[in-house]
Parts: C-alpha cells; structure tokens; sequence
C-alpha cells in the first residue's frame, strides 16, 4: 500500500557512517602493544597506542575469552588478532553471499556468552543470494544474522558446514521486488497485502541496514536494524510493530524466536512484533546495556539536523521518522498520536546538532573496570564520526548527565569499547586500525560548567511535549587534552578562495556542468569562502567551480579527501600553473555532508609538497536535487585531518 508522507523540511540522508565502521579491543595481558604515536588526543592521565593496524576496512569486533580478537572486515572477511599478530588466514571467508556496496556489508559480529564452551559467533551482513548476481549490486536487498562455529581444535578457523541463519531467513529475492532498483516500491519485505513479511530485514537502499549485535545480562541476543534507507515513505516501517525496520530486536541466540517477556509479544514467538524490543529508530548504529539496571543506551544516527543518545526501556518510542531529535519532522497519520502527545515517545539524554563538524552518533559502551578515575568508573563513552570525537557521561543521583571531551581527532570511529583489561579500545575504519586509550595517571574529575549545553534533563527519558525543540541537554566539560600530534602550523594564504557557480544546469555529473554552453560564460555568481566547505542547501540544479591556490605551511607528505552532493573533482596541480592540474580525488555520485570514505576515490594518493610553495587547486561539483554539499580535507604531514582552512588558501588570479 503505498502512502504520502508530509516532511517539515526536506528530508536527507545525513549517515556517519558509513557503515562500515567498528572498534577492535584487545586483552593486554594477551596481546602485546606496539605503542606508537596516534594523531589525536586524549585527556591528561592518559595515553593512546596502537593495538591492531593494517586492517581493510573493519566493521566490528569480538573478543574471545582467551584474547583473541574476531574481527569483521566490509566486504565479507571475519579476521582473527591473537597475541597481537594478525592471522594471516581467515576465520571466515563470506565475500560471495555479502552485498558491500554503499555502507552495506559485514557490519557487526558477537561472541556467545559462554564462548567458547558454546563455539558460536554471530554475524550481521546484508546478503547476496547467488540468485542475485544477475542484478545491480545497487539494487535492494535484506540483511541477515548468521550463527557460525569455531573449529573446537583450532578456534582461528571456523567449522565448515556448521551456519545457522536465525535471523533473516526470508530476507530474499523472493521478497524483493525490485532487487536492481534501490529505494523503490514496493519496498523490500513488502507482503502485498499493506504488511510485512515475517523474518526479514530490508535493506532497500546501500545506508542504515543491519547494525548491531549485543548479548544481554538475560543471555538474549539484542540486535539493531536501520531503517533500510536514505529518507522517504519507507521511514514510517520504524513505526509499524509488524516490520523489522528501525528496530532493536530481542531473541533467542538458539533459535531467533522472541521472548514471551517482550513488550509486543502476541503469542507467536516468530511474528515480527514478538521480537521487537525497542523501535522508532532510523539507524541505532551502537548501543549498549546498562550493567545494571538493564536499560539499552542508544546512540541513534539522525538525518538532516539532529543525532541522540537515549536510555531506552522496553517497549520505548524513540520517534523516528515523526520527530528527529526532539523536532516535529514527518506529519503522515501514523504520526500524529506521537505529535499530539497521546502516545508517550522517549527523546535522548544528550540531543545535538549538525554544527561546527558533529553530524553521527556512535553509542559506546560503559566503563565497568577498576583502572580508570573512580569519577569515571561506571561511566558511558560515546563519539561522533564526523567530529572524531569521543566523550564521557557521568549522571549524578537525579540522573542529570554531565558530558565531558575524552578524545579528539580520531578519525572514522566505529565503535567505542570497554576492554576486559580496564582500558577503553576504539575502531577506526580511516585508518583500518584498533586503538587502546589507558589511564597512566595525574587526570582529576572536572568542574562541571555550562559550556556547550543548554539545559538538563531528568532522571529519565522526558516524554514528548508537542513542538518541542530540539536541543543539546546536560552540562558539558570541555577536558584538558593530552596531545599526541603536533599543532598545525600557521598557514600563508590571504584567508579565503573564489567560488563561482552557475544555476539553471540539470543532471548530477561534473560533465553536465562542464559540457553546458552556459559553463563558458560568465558565472550567475561568485563569492570568496573562508574554508573549502560550501554552503549548504544552496539549491538544486547547478555547478560550482572552486579555484585558487594552496599553500603549503611545511613539507612532507600530504592526503587530501573531498565529500559532496552530487559528483564532484578535485584537482592539484604540481606547481602555481592551472595547465599542470591533474584529479587527484573524487566522489562518483554523492556522500553525506563530510563523510570522507564513501568512495574508495575520495581519498587521494600520498603528495609531497614544499613549505611555501604554492599550489593551484580547482574543485568542480555538479548538483542535482536535495542533500547538497562540499568539502575538503587534507591531513597536514603530523597533524589531524581536517577541512581545508582559508590560512591556506588564496584566491585565482
């Protein structure tokens, strides 16, 4: 059945993530560590070492019992870390039934509780049935749970024959109508009759498939489903108890039945709705467990304006696609008994904004070790992909959180995790490597401030009120930080390059823009930017060309990476003369604002440039309609990767 669904504003696909990312952890008894500078920083009292490098593009991670690491790579490999040397064969090779493109593919793994007693892994992956080898790999899909076996002689391998799929079994063509189309209707898992098909999972578009795997204190297996794609009617499946969509989901490890002590039970442990636990989400990328009290905390990625993080209990609204954040964001009927307050939804603790970088929550974990300050034991951790950030919650007796900065300058955080020897361990899928952040000494609890945050909440989850407005909660300590790379150097631009664009041109290529008659006249406009970073929701259907020169501050070896909404180039020449420019990076349809590892071609080669030198740089971008953006980065020889600031620029002459 298909509906109209009624936006407050445009609605945009805003990922972190891609989905791909994840944290490695690492038993240091176990695994020795390679300490070796790290380009970001971390509070004074701490240091932060490499533990596991030279990994292609890790998803996730699990520790087994004796410190050995499985970790999940993107396109279908499951590798195992022990005593800190990375395997060289496999635990398990499943490239030929995992669907990578976009930010699908093998996203999240977990190791049984009783591991390796019971031998079992579990694996979430959106899937490619050989059947579908036949259609665009673009195409719809759904996503799967795998249960998969160590080799009880050799637990670095896995044993052959022994898969179960619990979750997902009619995730297949059988229920996908349009397996070489994404994001169309009838929308995957659609039964045809206005419901969902039971024990599938739609992955419709290449972003917010499949995205968690947790084991509760209760034994049970929680897992996290995304909304299966970017914006649109299909949103509303996160409010339908009927669809697997936009939910956390409580079953059996054994058998993928739900509970009976679920909140929708209906007596049929293998309906939908008897195993959904908590739901209204459009991409629970992380989530953890309270160890004590149970409750999941939530680290939900938003869409156009907003990310979260919410203690949920069972049965809660998170509200999504109806609000975003604490905003009114969709008024189709489905939602206005949320938007009229006659059904309660539960809004996140911490509520912030696309600004100054932020822009994809990444849950985390809680502290429960003995290392650690005791100010911060207990604990929760979380980041943001976009900002490389990682911050600290501790709530006092009423519940009231005061968040603290932990960690800047990570790149590509997939997962944030407490490691069973006290120390907290992060996965980057940038830099394909796992981190450890250990306490050496001298870090006090900080005075608690207001800066950064507006307001507290209560105890729990505020119920919603209707209008209500969207804002960062709780008190925000910015910490002292230990630097691990040196500051950038100053720059020698003039502070500022031209951009010029030209309006009335269709189609989403560079060579739409770069072919139109009009591209040869005079542009509709210009203006001098102060980063390499354009203005957003500037309007559909036209071209922007950036022109001026670099200018390096020292010599060494330079990255640059570029992001953008529709395609867009990159070019650098070798020298100050524009006829010596070659691409040197770009993105081949389109990305989230400032999300650098879409694409495989956002990321340019190793450079070599001499301090004060310059260098002419020209970038073309082609829009079409919605989500539009552009950014730059480059990673100075020694420092962090950041947008491309006008101390380094000047304009063309």
């Amino acid at each position: 059945m298909n509906r109209t669904l009624l936006w407050s504003s445009r609605f945009t696909l805003r990922s972190p993530i891609l989905l791909l990312l994840v944290v490695l952890m690492a038993l240091a008894a176990v695994i020795p560590l390679r300490a070796q500078s790290v380009g970001f920083r971390v509070a004074n009292g701490f240091v932060a070492e490499t533990v596991v490098a030279k990994l292609k593009m890790p998803t996730a991670f699990a520790f087994g019992p004796d410190g050995r690491i499985y970790i999940t790579e993107k396109e279908g490999i499951v590798r195992v870390a022990q005593n800190g040397v990375l395997q060289s064969e496999p635990f398990l090779d499943l490239r030929s039934e995992v669907n990578p493109v976009g930010q699908r593919g093998l996203l999240t793994i977990a190791a049984h509780p009783r591991f390796p007693a019971l031998p079992y892994l579990y694996l979430g992956y959106v899937y490619d049935q050989p059947e579908a080898d036949s259609h665009d790999p673009k195409g719809a899909r759904g996503s799967r749970v795998l249960r998969i076996s160590a080799n009880p002689a050799n637990l670095n391998v896995h044993q052959p024959g022994s898969g179960v799929v619990i979750l997902g079994n009619n995730s297949t063509l059988a229920y996908i109508s349009n397996p070489d189309q994404s994001e169309k209707q009838p929308f995957v898992c659609d039964n045809g009759q206005g419901g969902s098909v039971n024990d599938c999972l739609p992955s419709d578009g290449d972003v917010h498939a499949i995205a968690d795997l947790v084991f509760g204190r209760d034994g049970a297996l929680y897992v996290a489903n995304g909304d299966g794609l970017n914006y649109g009617v299909g949103s509303l499946r996160a409010q339908d108890l009927n669809s697997l969509a936009g939910k956390i989901l409580r079953i059996n490890p054994d058998t993928g039945a739900g509970y009976a002590n679920n909140p929708f039970y209906d007596g049929n442990p293998q309906s939908n709705r008897s195993k959904v636990y908590v739901y209204g989400m459009k991409h629970p990328y992380r989530f953890s467990i309270h160890p004590t009290t149970g409750e999941l905390f939530v680290g939900d990625v938003g869409n156009l304006k907003w990310e979260e993080v919410t203690r949920a209990g069972a049965g809660a609204n998170l509200g999504w696609p109806c609000f975003e954040g604490k905003n009114p964001n969709a008024f189709d009927p489905i939602c206005q008994p949320l938007l009229n307050g006659q059904q309660p939804v539960t809004h996140g603790f911490h509520v912030y904004s696309h600004e100054d970088g932020w822009g994809a929550m990444i849950g985390g974990d809680f502290y429960t070790g003995r290392v650690f300050p005791a100010w911060l034991r207990n604990a929760y951790f979380f980041g943001d992909f976009n900002k490389g950030t990682i911050q600290s919650v501790v709530f006092d007796g009423a519940g009231t959180p005061t968040i603290t900065d932990f960690a800047t300058g990570i790149p590509g955080i997939v997962q944030i995790t407490n490691g069973p020897d006290g120390a907290i361990y992060v996965l980057s899928v940038t830099t394909g490597s796992l981190y450890r952040i250990r306490y050496v000494g001298g870090n006090t609890a900080p005075v608690a401030t207001t800066a950064g945050g507006t307001g507290t909440p209560p105890a729990k989850n505020a119920t919603t009120t209707p209008g209500a407005t969207g804002v960062a909660t709780g008190t925000v300590v910015p910490a002292a930080a230990t630097p691990v790379a040196p500051a950038a150097p100053s720059g020698g631009g003039t502070g500022n390059i031209l951009r010029e664009w030209w309006t009335g041109i269709s189609g989403k290529n560079v060579s739409d823009l770069t072919g139109s008659k009009h591209f040869a006249d005079k542009p509709d406009g210009s203006e001098l930017l102060k980063s390499l970073d354009a203005p957003r929701s500037f309007g559909s259907d036209y071209g922007t060309r950036i022109r001026g020169y670099l200018h390096a501050p020292v010599t060494g070896d330079y990255r640059f990476w570029i992001a953008s909404d529709d395609q867009s180039q990159l070019s650098l020449s070798n020298d100050a003369n524009p006829a010596n420019k070659r691409v040197i990076a770009s993105v081949p349809d389109w990305t989230p604002a400032q999300q650098w590892d879409r694409h495989a071609s956002q990321q340019s080669e190793v450079i070599r440039l001499q301090a004060g030198q310059r260098y002419y740089l020209e970038v073309l971008h082609k829009q079409g309609d919605q989500k539009d953006n552009l950014s730059v980065a480059w990673q100075i020889p020694g420092g962090e990767r950041e947008v491309i600031a006008g101390s380094y620029l000047s304009p063309a002459e």
